[in-house]
């Protein structure tokens, strides 16, 4: 029971983080007091929150909430108690200046940690692991672990440093079902004795859900660039802004508002403009306006500069395929050398694990690689299955090519 409650305060805590800042623009561009524009909103995904009456009479349990999310429902009862929205807006000009914060910063905390990943994934394996595997065993479990750490950090580059609001919204857990494909597609490339069955099976079997996730991310990208000119259209409207929307072609009917395709900032916008079309009160709409070309100036930024990302996934790809190649080739050196070179303390045992788990450690670079650009271009690293494909086919396009051509290197 305790495990079950641990686990939704969790997953309450990841909402409230997410919903903290779209929820302080609702309330915002909304005519009303916040905990009544809240009382309205709340079956709108936000029934996780507290009542509002429990809000405003004190005895609300807000365990489970992200400070961010606190802050922004604090406001809101000081703002119902007072009466006055200056309340309000001065309270949450302090949430969304650390919001402006956090933007400026964050491409180049994601860019260190890219970094970070970068160094267990490539750079560590050309020195340690390239060392351990000429003299002595256990060069592979290190190659693991070092690995793991890396994708450790590649989690962390997208849940901590990444603006959690600003992430693409997690696509249904329905889309994940199709990587099982992986398992039968192993199994027949092993049958095949194809080389690394692993790492290629990954970058076959997870098309599939690729497809799913790229069709996902460029939907919801859609909305939220929908839903900024719907509120841009609505805000210069001469008179009705309903009958320009209509006119302009782009909602047939207000409840289309409602509508549960909306997320994050998105449903911010549209909910924002709903409480304007329900109670009046056009002139917050400029405000909701001006916060959503920002998020959308935010997201267009930080999208046009993670791109290289991929151009890094692919390097990086290439290279740990080709180091570990060329790593294993040495070992035609240690036949050359005989008794001389086992004298000196190198030996080929090393290689030799190391060339067992090959495959393993080349599907676990395959993994971090893709969950380190998820979490740097989407904000979700477990929307890794968008850039599996790529990075996993890299690398085992590269190990291949390698395999078969790094021998030459060390031989006259």
């Amino acid at each position: 029971m305790a495990n079950k409650k641990r686990g939704i305060s969790l997953s309450n805590w990841f909402k409230s983080e997410n919903d903290a800042v779209p929820l302080a623009l609702i309330m915002l561009s909304s005519p009303q007091l916040p905990l009544t524009t809240l009382k309205e909103v709340r079956v709108h995904g936000f029934d996780y929150l507290p009542e509002p009456e429990t809000l405003y009479s004190g005895d609300a349990k807000l365990n489970g909430l992200s400070d961010k999310m606190k802050k922004v429902l604090k406001a809101a009862v000081d703002t119902q108690r007072s009466g006055s929205r200056s309340v309000l807006e001065e309270k949450l000009r302090d949430v969304l200046a650390e919001l402006r914060t956090t933007l400026e910063t964050s491409d180049y905390n994601i860019s260190n940690l890219y970094s970070l990943v970068s160094t267990f994934t490539s750079t560590v394996p050309a020195t340690i692991v390239a060392t351990m595997a000429l003299i002595g065993k256990g060069a592979a479990s290190i190659a693991l672990s070092l690995t793991g750490i890396g994708f450790l950090l590649a989690i962390l580059a997208g849940l901590v440093v990444f603006p959690w609001e600003y992430g693409v919204p997690t696509p249904p857990w329905k889309t994940y079902v199709t990587l099982l494909c992986i398992f039968p597609i192993y199994f027949l490339l092993w049958w095949l004795k194809i080389e690394a069955p692993l790492t290629l099976a990954l970058a076959l079997g997870s098309l599939p859900t690729m497809v799913l996730h790229f069709y996902h991310s460029r939907s919801e990208l859609a909305r939220l660039r929908k839903a900024r000119e719907i509120v841009r259209v609505a805000a210069r409207a001469v008179g009705n802004p309903y009958h320009t929307l209509v006119k302009e072609k782009l909602i047939k009917e207000p409840e289309e508002l409602l509508s549960g395709e909306w997320k994050g900032f998105a449903r911010a916008a549209t909910l924002g403009l709903w409480q304007v079309l329900l109670h009046g009160g056009q002139e917050n709409l400029s405000k909701l306006e001006e916060y959503m070309s920002q998020v959308m100036e935010f997201v267009n930024r930080l999208r046009a500069k993670t791109r290289v990302f991929l151009l890094y996934a692919v390097v990086e790809a290439a290279i740990v395929g080709a180091i570990y190649a060329v790593v294993i080739a040495s070992g035609s050196i240690l036949e050359e050398g005989g008794e001389w070179l086992a004298r000196t303390g190198i030996g080929g045992a090393g290689l030799a694990e190391l060339k067992t788990w090959m495959d393993p450690l080349l599907a676990m670079v395959s993994l971090t690689l893709a969950a380190a650009t998820a979490g740097a271009r989407e904000g979700r690293p477990h929307l890794l299955p968008l850039y599996l494909p790529l990075c996993a086919g890299v690398v085992w396009a590269a190990w291949v090519l390698a395999v078969a051509y790094a021998p030459s290197l060390f031989t006259g």
